[in-house]
Protein backbone atom coordinates (compact mmCIF):
# COMPACT_ATOMS: atom_id res chain seq x y z
CA UNK A 1 0.00 0.00 0.00
CA UNK A 2 0.94 3.49 -0.08
CA UNK A 3 2.33 4.90 3.16
CA UNK A 4 0.57 7.18 5.16
CA UNK A 5 3.63 8.56 6.68
CA UNK A 6 4.38 12.25 5.72
CA UNK A 7 5.93 12.60 2.78
CA UNK A 8 8.06 15.12 3.97
CA UNK A 9 9.45 13.70 6.73
CA UNK A 10 11.51 11.05 4.53
CA UNK A 11 14.55 13.37 3.44
CA UNK A 12 16.80 11.95 6.06
CA UNK A 13 16.06 8.29 5.66
CA UNK A 14 15.94 9.11 1.55
CA UNK A 15 19.30 9.99 1.52
CA UNK A 16 20.42 7.38 4.25
CA UNK A 17 19.30 4.62 1.13
CA UNK A 18 20.96 5.98 -1.58
CA UNK A 19 23.88 6.27 0.07
CA UNK A 20 23.54 2.81 0.88
CA UNK A 21 22.73 1.73 -2.73
CA UNK A 22 26.12 3.03 -3.88
CA UNK A 23 28.63 0.50 -3.22
CA UNK A 24 25.81 -1.91 -5.22
CA UNK A 25 26.61 0.80 -8.23
CA UNK A 26 30.43 0.28 -7.89
CA UNK A 27 30.66 -3.39 -8.04
CA UNK A 28 28.25 -3.44 -10.84
CA UNK A 29 30.17 -0.33 -12.75
CA UNK A 30 33.09 -2.68 -12.15
CA UNK A 31 32.27 -6.06 -12.63
CA UNK A 32 28.81 -6.04 -14.75
CA UNK A 33 28.77 -6.32 -18.45
CA UNK A 34 28.82 -2.81 -19.84
CA UNK A 35 26.15 -1.13 -21.66
CA UNK A 36 25.35 1.04 -24.17
CA UNK A 37 23.06 2.95 -21.84
CA UNK A 38 25.20 2.76 -18.68
CA UNK A 39 22.65 0.28 -16.88
CA UNK A 40 25.80 -1.97 -15.81
CA UNK A 41 25.79 0.48 -12.75
CA UNK A 42 21.55 0.40 -12.14
CA UNK A 43 19.83 -1.46 -9.43
CA UNK A 44 15.75 -2.73 -10.06
CA UNK A 45 13.62 -3.82 -7.51
CA UNK A 46 13.31 -7.20 -6.06
CA UNK A 47 9.24 -8.08 -5.06
CA UNK A 48 10.20 -11.41 -3.95
CA UNK A 49 13.05 -10.35 -1.45
CA UNK A 50 11.56 -6.71 -1.23
CA UNK A 51 14.90 -5.58 -1.89
CA UNK A 52 16.98 -3.38 -4.25
CA UNK A 53 19.11 -5.79 -5.82
CA UNK A 54 22.32 -4.94 -8.77
CA UNK A 55 23.27 -6.91 -11.64
CA UNK A 56 24.36 -10.29 -11.84
CA UNK A 57 28.17 -10.73 -11.67
CA UNK A 58 29.44 -13.35 -13.35
CA UNK A 59 32.64 -14.99 -11.28
CA UNK A 60 34.02 -18.33 -10.81
CA UNK A 61 30.47 -18.19 -8.41
CA UNK A 62 27.75 -16.05 -9.51
CA UNK A 63 26.41 -13.21 -7.48
CA UNK A 64 24.43 -10.05 -7.05
CA UNK A 65 24.86 -7.36 -4.24
CA UNK A 66 21.17 -6.32 -2.91
CA UNK A 67 19.76 -4.32 -0.40
CA UNK A 68 17.38 -4.50 2.40
CA UNK A 69 16.10 -0.88 2.71
CA UNK A 70 13.92 -1.33 5.66
CA UNK A 71 16.45 -3.59 7.75
CA UNK A 72 18.93 -1.60 6.03
CA UNK A 73 20.98 -4.95 5.41
CA UNK A 74 23.63 -5.61 2.48
CA UNK A 75 23.54 -8.81 1.11
CA UNK A 76 25.81 -10.87 -1.29
CA UNK A 77 23.37 -13.26 -2.95
CA UNK A 78 23.84 -15.97 -5.06
CA UNK A 79 22.42 -16.60 -8.65
CA UNK A 80 19.34 -17.86 -6.67
CA UNK A 81 18.62 -14.88 -4.18
CA UNK A 82 19.79 -17.10 -1.09
CA UNK A 83 22.11 -15.30 1.34
CA UNK A 84 26.37 -15.64 1.03
CA UNK A 85 27.16 -12.86 3.43
CA UNK A 86 25.36 -10.02 5.12
CA UNK A 87 26.19 -6.79 6.62
CA UNK A 88 24.17 -4.41 8.93
CA UNK A 89 24.96 -0.68 8.07
CA UNK A 90 23.79 0.36 11.29
CA UNK A 91 26.98 2.02 12.69
CA UNK A 92 28.94 1.89 9.68
CA UNK A 93 31.10 4.02 7.62
CA UNK A 94 30.47 3.77 3.75
CA UNK A 95 34.22 3.49 3.73
CA UNK A 96 33.60 0.63 5.96
CA UNK A 97 30.84 -0.80 3.97
CA UNK A 98 33.29 -0.45 0.74
CA UNK A 99 35.90 -2.68 2.23
CA UNK A 100 33.32 -5.68 3.37
CA UNK A 101 32.06 -6.04 0.26
CA UNK A 102 35.16 -6.59 -1.29
CA UNK A 103 36.43 -8.73 1.37
CA UNK A 104 33.00 -11.07 0.97
CA UNK A 105 33.11 -11.18 -2.59
CA UNK A 106 36.43 -11.70 -3.20
CA UNK A 107 36.45 -15.66 -2.65
CA UNK A 108 33.66 -15.85 -5.04
CA UNK A 109 36.48 -15.36 -7.29
CA UNK A 110 35.23 -11.38 -8.58
CA UNK A 111 38.42 -9.19 -8.96
CA UNK A 112 37.61 -6.22 -6.66
CA UNK A 113 41.26 -4.02 -7.82
CA UNK A 114 38.72 -1.70 -9.92
CA UNK A 115 35.40 -1.64 -7.84
CA UNK A 116 35.41 2.44 -6.40
CA UNK A 117 32.24 4.85 -5.75
CA UNK A 118 30.53 6.35 -9.03
CA UNK A 119 31.79 10.24 -8.57
CA UNK A 120 28.67 12.71 -10.08
CA UNK A 121 28.96 16.22 -10.26
CA UNK A 122 29.05 17.91 -7.07
CA UNK A 123 26.35 20.35 -7.64
CA UNK A 124 23.99 17.38 -9.19
CA UNK A 125 24.06 14.82 -6.04
CA UNK A 126 23.19 15.24 -2.53
CA UNK A 127 25.59 15.81 0.37
CA UNK A 128 24.73 14.27 3.42
CA UNK A 129 27.13 13.46 6.81
CA UNK A 130 27.69 10.01 5.15
CA UNK A 131 29.58 11.55 2.63
CA UNK A 132 31.69 13.11 5.11
CA UNK A 133 32.87 9.79 7.61
CA UNK A 134 29.42 9.43 9.44
CA UNK A 135 28.01 6.09 10.00
CA UNK A 136 24.50 4.55 8.61
CA UNK A 137 21.82 4.87 11.07
CA UNK A 138 19.10 2.35 11.23
CA UNK A 139 16.91 4.14 13.54
CA UNK A 140 13.82 5.29 11.21
CA UNK A 141 12.70 1.93 10.26
CA UNK A 142 9.22 3.44 9.40
CA UNK A 143 10.24 6.32 6.98
CA UNK A 144 12.64 3.06 5.49
CA UNK A 145 9.08 1.31 4.90
CA UNK A 146 7.64 4.18 3.72
CA UNK A 147 9.98 4.44 0.95
CA UNK A 148 10.37 0.71 0.20
CA UNK A 149 6.52 1.02 -0.14
CA UNK A 150 6.68 3.85 -2.66
CA UNK A 151 9.04 1.77 -4.49
CA UNK A 152 7.35 -1.64 -4.52
CA UNK A 153 3.86 -0.42 -5.96
CA UNK A 154 6.24 2.13 -8.95
CA UNK A 155 7.59 -1.36 -9.52
CA UNK A 156 4.40 -2.86 -10.29
CA UNK A 157 2.93 -0.09 -12.50
CA UNK A 158 6.04 0.50 -14.76
CA UNK A 159 6.30 -3.20 -15.29
CA UNK A 160 3.07 -2.88 -16.54
CA UNK A 161 3.82 0.73 -18.54
CA UNK A 162 7.23 -1.23 -19.95
CA UNK A 163 5.62 -4.29 -21.42
CA UNK A 164 2.35 -2.04 -22.91
CA UNK A 165 4.76 0.02 -24.86
CA UNK A 166 7.94 -2.02 -25.18
CA UNK A 167 9.62 0.50 -23.36
CA UNK A 168 13.03 0.21 -21.72
CA UNK A 169 13.04 -2.24 -18.63
CA UNK A 170 12.52 -0.47 -15.67
CA UNK A 171 15.76 0.30 -13.94
CA UNK A 172 16.61 2.18 -10.58
CA UNK A 173 19.51 4.51 -11.61
CA UNK A 174 22.24 5.58 -8.49
CA UNK A 175 22.91 9.32 -9.58
CA UNK A 176 19.37 10.20 -9.01
CA UNK A 177 18.05 7.28 -7.13
CA UNK A 178 14.74 7.57 -9.30
CA UNK A 179 13.23 4.13 -10.56
CA UNK A 180 12.49 4.82 -14.48
CA UNK A 181 11.41 3.27 -17.31
CA UNK A 182 12.29 4.94 -21.52
CA UNK A 183 9.44 4.87 -24.17
CA UNK A 184 11.28 4.99 -27.45
CA UNK A 185 8.98 6.65 -29.78
CA UNK A 186 11.80 7.85 -32.26
CA UNK A 187 10.32 4.69 -34.71
CA UNK A 188 7.08 6.76 -35.04
CA UNK A 189 8.55 10.40 -35.41
CA UNK A 190 11.89 11.91 -37.08
CA UNK A 191 14.56 11.91 -34.81
CA UNK A 192 14.98 10.77 -31.52
CA UNK A 193 12.05 11.11 -29.25
CA UNK A 194 11.26 9.55 -25.63
CA UNK A 195 8.62 9.52 -22.76
CA UNK A 196 10.60 8.53 -19.66
CA UNK A 197 8.32 7.39 -16.60
CA UNK A 198 9.44 6.88 -13.13
CA UNK A 199 9.53 7.85 -9.42
CA UNK A 200 11.82 9.80 -7.66
CA UNK A 201 12.11 9.44 -3.61
CA UNK A 202 12.63 13.49 -3.63
CA UNK A 203 15.15 15.25 -5.22
CA UNK A 204 16.33 19.00 -5.40
CA UNK A 205 12.86 20.13 -7.20
CA UNK A 206 10.68 18.04 -4.50
CA UNK A 207 11.65 17.46 -1.03
CA UNK A 208 9.12 14.29 -1.39
CA UNK A 209 8.54 11.12 -3.48
CA UNK A 210 6.93 12.10 -6.79
CA UNK A 211 5.90 10.47 -9.88
CA UNK A 212 7.16 12.09 -13.42
CA UNK A 213 6.24 11.74 -17.04
CA UNK A 214 8.89 13.60 -19.17
CA UNK A 215 8.75 13.69 -23.09
CA UNK A 216 12.47 14.84 -24.91
CA UNK A 217 13.09 16.72 -26.64
CA UNK A 218 11.05 19.20 -23.70
CA UNK A 219 7.67 20.47 -25.89
CA UNK A 220 7.03 24.69 -25.73
CA UNK A 221 5.68 25.31 -22.45
CA UNK A 222 3.19 27.31 -24.30
CA UNK A 223 2.06 24.38 -26.22
CA UNK A 224 1.44 22.05 -22.87
CA UNK A 225 -1.83 20.31 -23.10
CA UNK A 226 -4.43 20.56 -20.54
CA UNK A 227 -3.61 17.61 -17.43
CA UNK A 228 -6.96 15.98 -16.45
CA UNK A 229 -6.58 15.18 -12.60
CA UNK A 230 -4.19 16.13 -9.92
CA UNK A 231 -1.26 16.20 -11.79
CA UNK A 232 0.64 19.32 -12.41
CA UNK A 233 3.39 20.16 -14.95
CA UNK A 234 6.84 21.02 -14.07
CA UNK A 235 8.86 23.55 -16.01
CA UNK A 236 11.84 24.34 -14.03
CA UNK A 237 15.02 23.04 -15.41
CA UNK A 238 13.20 19.98 -16.92
CA UNK A 239 9.29 19.47 -18.37
CA UNK A 240 7.40 16.71 -17.54
CA UNK A 241 3.59 16.14 -15.78
CA UNK A 242 4.25 15.54 -12.24
CA UNK A 243 2.50 13.93 -9.48
CA UNK A 244 3.79 14.58 -5.50
CA UNK A 245 3.29 11.89 -3.08
CA UNK A 246 1.37 14.82 -0.71
CA UNK A 247 -0.82 15.82 -3.75
CA UNK A 248 -1.77 11.92 -3.73
CA UNK A 249 -2.01 11.75 -0.47
CA UNK A 250 -4.92 14.35 -0.42
CA UNK A 251 -7.39 12.35 -3.28
CA UNK A 252 -9.26 10.39 -0.71
CA UNK A 253 -9.33 6.59 0.72
CA UNK A 254 -5.98 4.42 0.55
CA UNK A 255 -7.93 1.97 -2.01
CA UNK A 256 -8.17 4.98 -3.86
CA UNK A 257 -4.95 6.32 -4.30
CA UNK A 258 -3.20 3.51 -6.52
CA UNK A 259 -5.90 4.02 -8.99
CA UNK A 260 -5.79 7.44 -9.23
CA UNK A 261 -1.79 7.09 -9.54
CA UNK A 262 -2.67 4.61 -12.34
CA UNK A 263 -4.91 7.19 -14.24
CA UNK A 264 -2.13 9.76 -14.07
CA UNK A 265 0.89 8.10 -15.15
CA UNK A 266 -1.47 7.11 -18.14
CA UNK A 267 -3.37 10.19 -19.19
CA UNK A 268 0.32 11.69 -19.04
CA UNK A 269 1.75 9.34 -21.25
CA UNK A 270 -1.55 9.26 -23.93
CA UNK A 271 -1.27 13.02 -24.34
CA UNK A 272 2.63 12.94 -25.06
CA UNK A 273 2.70 10.29 -26.92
Amino acid sequence: MISTSSPQSLTTARLQLHYAIQPIAAVGAALAVPQPDGSQASLYWDAQLQSFVGNLIQAQQAFRVGLDPVNLVLRVLDGQGGTIAELPLDGKTLIQVMDWLKEAIAPLGADTSQIQLLSYPPDDFPDAPIAHGAPFDAADADARVALADYYAISNALLQGIATRTAASAVYIWPHHFDMATLIDRSVQADGSRTIGVGVSPGDTSYPEPYWYVSPYPYPAIADLPDLAGIGVWHTHHWVGAVLTASALHQTGLESNRIDQLQRFLNHAIEILW
